[in-house]
This record gives structure tokens, C-alpha cells and sequence, in this order.
């Protein structure tokens, strides 16, 4: 018999906000205190939340069954193997899990390693006919602990709503960024779109308010920031600027860590719920790209300065249900491409990458209880009715609410999603599908120059914006080409990689004569982008990796039949090849490319080649 249980995990920030605990994992476990089982099974989860002691954590490790991971949402899925585990059906106890590098959240180092006993639950099983029995454990972690965590990690929240003040309805769609006053320099912590409740959450790590334009100067540790707010339209229109003194208020000087707020405004003044593309993956489109297409420095640990992009890459911006000129017209979006700038074409479900993109998440009823549906773009999957929920039919899979682009691109905003809009991800693209590569090192030989004609180049790839009410019309009054065109500069050929040991080879040898009175390791690493290129030797015989050898970090790479035995003018090995004892030895040539998806940054690759000695 096969278990699952269900769940969504989040931390609460004060009595209406909550953060997703994505990037964390739940653990179950076997009881351990199996005497006192049915008290801790009734017992309320907010007196049994604690920190895991190490020695807990040693009995824990022979009782551990399974652990599932939490999604963006907050969602998990635990599956229990019966017949593999042992368990029957009875009390687990379930255990969070945050690692050192919690929900998602890009830190400039990583935090402790923490884990927390939430409960000893028993769930409460319900039976289908695929030989498994399903329950349902929902948990809000309270503020008190959730705060504490977050402070050991050094990550800090702002969570709010805006409302209108008249109506005191929320307004969603509008930004709001947060601010810390400063000695020297206000600090700009983050922003954050409000969703249809008008909420927003702002989460940044401390260095934020902490940096000052003097390293020696550090004013704030270990006081709070002390906030005051802008909010903006969807287009950049000012709707509220609180002056820099409210932040040197008493309810805003030194904030926790968990900061809650509420504001409104003129609902009357937002003319326009306008849609925008804004950025390539974190990368907006007007202030973090240069005049190249390339990356002008780093954020949240991707990209840096002059990084090209490659492989799949988000386009995001802010898609609203309804379009503005037509209040009650569903509003369609797409995206065109062109290589000059001047033939836009659209691009459609053939130029998504395998695995789609969630574009938005919205709340449904399950099992009589509040749960999250993802909204997706995924040609994989058969596309949904729009505008439909599924029916309340647990325990089975909240499969995802699938939306399809039609032949020329146009994705309709579903108008039963939770949010008022699209906010985020609006279309993955493959760019691979568009701007091809391949291998850029084919017919090439190890030791030789690449040739500028057999260098491989990226080119620039712009994207365009549109949004209609009536996507079978190219006339519609309503018909709407956002300005602003982003461009990127897209390289997705490989980087030259060629590697091998001369002597390996040289007369007639198959590979497996030692390498002793001469040894040349013919290398060629090339590519436009290059961020680095290292030759290495190491071997268990070896103190340490021998020191000394070719290596690089600007374009284009290099090349050489370098000797290991004489090394060539320049280069001094710390460890002469004469003094290599008899053994086994890796040489080997790694090179990483200085591109980013806008999220993730290349991750290199290593070529190898074993030799004896």
C-alpha cells in the first residue's frame, strides 16, 4: 500500500501575510516517542514546533522514512512506500527541513543549517482505487518562530496591502518600493507588485540596508532599516512617495525583521492597469541590459558585467485580466522576435523550451479546503477549458490549469485566476529554437588556433510586446505594441573544449604506455564569451594540484601543445614534471562561458584525460 500526504507550508509574517517556504523539504519520520503517541498526535502543532537538537537529530536519522520538497506555492507531496518502509498507516512525525539555503531566495552567503519538528501527526487517510491512501496536512508556522528563522538567515520581509482609501477596496497591479534612510545614501531594499487582494511581499537579505558607500563605515549593525515607501502604477506613474523623515518615525525606526504595513491611496488617480514587458529573467530590459545586449552587472547572483545569454530564457512582465481601453474585454498578449530589428515574427508554442513556464498560481477548493493551482504555458500538456476550475475532487492530483498560444503567438489571460493579473513569467522561449549552436569545437584538433572563420558567434535577438482584445482582428482600436523593445545578445554554440596528451598516441601507442620522457598536452579552449579557461594535473600522488599552468578569463580562449616536461617561457610549474612519482594522473581543461539564461549563470565543463606516469 502506498501513503500520500498532501500539503502547503508557509510561514506566517504577522496575522495577514504569509510566506511560501519554497526551496525548503518536509521530513517524516517514524514516532519516536512511541508511549506518549497518541497525546503528541492531539497535541496543538503550535506547542510541539521546536528546534531539532543535534542528538534528536541522531535518533531521528534510524526512524527517517521520506522527504518532499516545497514548492513555489507552498505545496508538497509526500509518497510513502509501504512495503519498502514498513509503515502501516499509523503516526508520523513530520519534520521541516530548511537547509542553508531557504525558499528560494538568493543570499550572499549561505545561513546555518536548520531543521524544526513540527508535529506527530496521524492522518487521517482516505482510500481510491490506485492502491494508495491520500490525506492532508496544511501548516502556517507562527510568526514568533517564523521571524526567529528568518533571522538567523539574515533575510528580511516587508508584506502589505493597498487599498483604495474611499472604497477601501484593494488595488492590485500598482508597485511599491521600500526604501532604508541612510547616514550617507538611502538605501533601495526591493519592490514588489500587488496581487488581486492588493498585497505585496518585499523579501531582500540584510546586506541590503546595511552597505554604505565607506566598507569601514557599517552605522546600521545591528539596528533595523528604517523604511518609507513609493508606489507606482503599472506604467510608472508616482501614486504615493513618503518623505525620507518617516522613516526616522517610531514605527518605522530600526523595523523587525518581519515587517507588516498597509497603505492607501486615489484609486481614482490609476487611469491605466497597463501591461508591460519588463525583463528578460531578472534582467530589466531598459536599466540592466547594455547598448550590446549584454548583462550590465550582476543580480541576485547571476550575470555580471558583459554576460551573453543563452538556452531558455523567461520574458516577464504584467499581463492584466481585463484590457484597459475595453474594461470588459479579456486582454490577449504574444510576443514577436526579429535578428534586425525590422521583421518581427511571433513566437508560438514551438519556440517553448520542454517543461513549459508557470505564469500564474490561483486558489481552488479542495477537499472543502483552500488550495493552489499552478497556471502554466506547456505544450507538453493538453490545454485546459478556459476560465474553468476543477472540480472539488481530492484526493487526486491538482493537475495544472494549461493555457496554449495560438497559431500567431496570443495567450488569453485566464479570468479565473486568483491574481488580477499575469505577474511574472509571461512566455518561456527557447532561444536555441531561434539563434541555433551546437558544437563549436567539430573538426577541430586539440593544440590548434580556432581560426576566425571557424569561430562561432551569437547575435542579438529583439523582442516586442503586444496586447489586443480581438486577436482576429489586426485593426482593433485596441490593438496595443508596447515601445520599449528588448534585446539580448544570444550565443548558444558550445564552448571549444579539446583536450588530449600527445604522447598517448605517438607511435603506435594504445593509450595505456606510460607517459615519462616527454609529455605535451595539446589543448584548445575558445569561445566569444569566455569567462575562464584553466589546465589542470592532479593526481593522489600529488600534494596538491600542480600550480603553474596555461590559464586565462579573456576572449577568446586559448591554445597551445604545451610541455609538461620544458614548459615554455613564462611558466614555472610548482611541481616539475621530473618530480611526478609513478601513478595515475587526470589532466584535464576547464572552461565556463560568460552567459546566463537571466537566471542562471553557464556552469562550465570539465574534458579529461587519464595517464599514467
Amino acid at each position: 500500500m502506498n501513503y500520500i500526504i498532501k500539503g502547503n507550508l508557509r510561514g506566517l509574517l504577522c496575522s495577514d501575510c504569509e510566506l511560501p517556504v519554497a526551496g525548503t523539504s518536509v521530513k517524516v519520520y517514524k514516532t519516536a516517542d512511541q508511549q506518549n503517541e497518541t497525546r503528541l498526535a492531539v497535541a496543538d502543532p503550535k506547542q510541539t514546533f521546536h528546534q531539532v537538537s543535534d542528538d534528536e537529530l541522531k535518533t531521528k536519522e534510524r526512524l527517517f522514512i521520506t522527504q518532499a520538497d516545497v514548492q513555489e506555492n507552498g505545496d508538497f507531496s509526500i509518497e510513502i512506500d509501504g512495503a519498502k518502509s514498513g509503515y502501516e498507516g499509523g503516526s508520523v512525525d513530520v519534520d521541516w527541513y530548511c537547509g542553508n539555503e531557504p525558499f528560494k531566495i538568493p543570499l550572499p552567503k549561505k545561513g546555518p543549517v536548520l531543521q524544526f519538528h513540527i508535529t506527530t501527526l496521524q492522518p487521517l487517510y482516505k482510500s481510491t482505487q490506485e492502491n494508495a491512501q491520500y490525506a492532508r496536512f496544511d501548516y502556517r508556522i507562527d510568526p514568533k518562530w517564523f521571524c526567529r528563522i528568518l533571522t538567523l538567515l539574515d533575510i528580511w520581509v516587508v508584506c502589505g496591502y493597498v487599498t483604495d482609501c474611499k472604497t477601501k477596496t484593494p488595488i492590485a497591479g500598482v508597485k511599491v518600493f521600500a526604501y532604508d534612510v541612510d547616514l550617507l545614501q538611502d538605501d533601495v531594499l526591493g519592490n514588489a507588485y500587488t496581487d488581486s487582494n492588493g498585497k505585496f511581499t518585499i523579501v531582500y537579505p540584510g546586506d541590503n540596508f546595511r552597505k554604505t558607500l565607506l566598507p569601514w563605515l557599517n552605522v546600521e549593525w545591528p539596528a533595523g532599516p528604517d523604511y518609507y515607501f513609493r508606489v507606482e502604477s503599472s506604467s510608472g506613474n508616482v501614486l504615493l512617495a513618503e518623505d525620507r523623515t518617516r522613516g526616522r518615525q517610531n514605527d518605522r525606526h530600526n523595523a523587525h525583521n518581519c515587517f507588516c504595513v498597509k497603505f492607501c491611496i486615489d484609486g481614482s488617480v490609476i487611469v491605466e492597469n497597463k501591461p508591460w514587458f519588463t525583463s528578460f529573467g531578472y534582467f530589466n530590459i531598459t536599466s540592466d541590459i547594455d547598448s550590446l545586449g549584454k548583462t550590465a552587472h550582476a543580480k541576485y547572483g547571476v550575470g555580471g558585467v558583459g554576460y551573453g545569454f543563452f538556452g531558455a530564457v523567461k520574458l516577464v512582465g504584467y499581463a492584466p485580466k481585463k484590457v484597459p481601453t475595453a474594461p470588459s474585454s479579456p486582454l490577449y498578449y504574444r510576443f514577436l522576435y526579429s535578428l534586425d530589428n525590422v521583421n518581427f515574427s511571433p513566437l508560438t508554442l514551438g519556440h517553448t523550451p520542454v517543461g513549459g513556464v508557470k505564469v500564474a498560481s490561483r486558489k481552488i477548493t479542495w477537499n472543502g479546503m483552500d488550495a493552489f493551482q499552478d497556471v502554466v504555458i506547456d505544450g507538453a500538456l493538453p490545454a485546459s477549458v478556459p476560465d474553468t476550475l476543477p472540480p472539488d475532487n481530492y484526493p487526486a492530483d491538482i493537475a495544472p490549469h494549461v493555457l496554449h498560444p495560438d497559431a500567431d503567438g496570443w495567450v488569453r489571460v485566464d479570468q479565473a485566476s486568483i491574481d488580477n493579473a499575469f505577474n511574472g513569467p509571461l512566455f518561456y522561449v527557447n532561444t536555441a529554437a531561434i539563434i541555433g549552436g551546437g558544437d563549436a569545437g567539430a573538426g577541430l584538433l586539440p593544440g590548434d588556433e580556432v581560426l576566425p572563420v571557424n569561430q562561432k558567434n551569437g547575435t542579438l535577438l529583439y523582442v516586442k510586446f503586444q496586447t489586443t482584445d480581438d486577436p482576429a482582428n489586426p485593426g482593433s482600436p485596441n490593438l496595443n505594441t508596447q515601445a520599449l523593445i528588448g534585446k539580448i545578445y544570444v550565443n548558444n554554440w558550445s564552448d571549444v573544449n579539446l583536450l588530449k596528451l600527445q604522447e598517448l598516441f605517438n607511435g603506435g601507442s594504445n593509450g595505456c604506455t606510460p607517459v615519462q620522457a616527454a609529455a605535451h598536452a595539446n589543448f584548445t579552449a575558445d569561445h566569444e564569451l569566455m569567462l575562464s579557461w584553466a589546465l589542470g594535473v592532479n593526481s593522489n600522488a600529488l600534494a596538491h594540484e600542480v600550480h603553474g599552468l596555461p590559464q586565462g578569463n579573456a576572449p577568446r580562449g586559448g591554445f597551445a601543445k604545451f610541455d609538461l616536461v620544458n614548459p615554455p617561457a613564462g611558466y614555472v610549474l610548482d611541481q616539475p614534471f621530473s618530480a611526478w612519482p609513478s601513478c595515475a594522473y587526470s589532466l584535464t581543461l576547464g572552461t565556463i562561458r560568460k552567459l546566463t539564461t537571466g537566471e542562471a549563470n553557464d556552469q562550465g565543463r570539465t574534458n579529461q584525460v587519464i595517464f599514467c606516469k
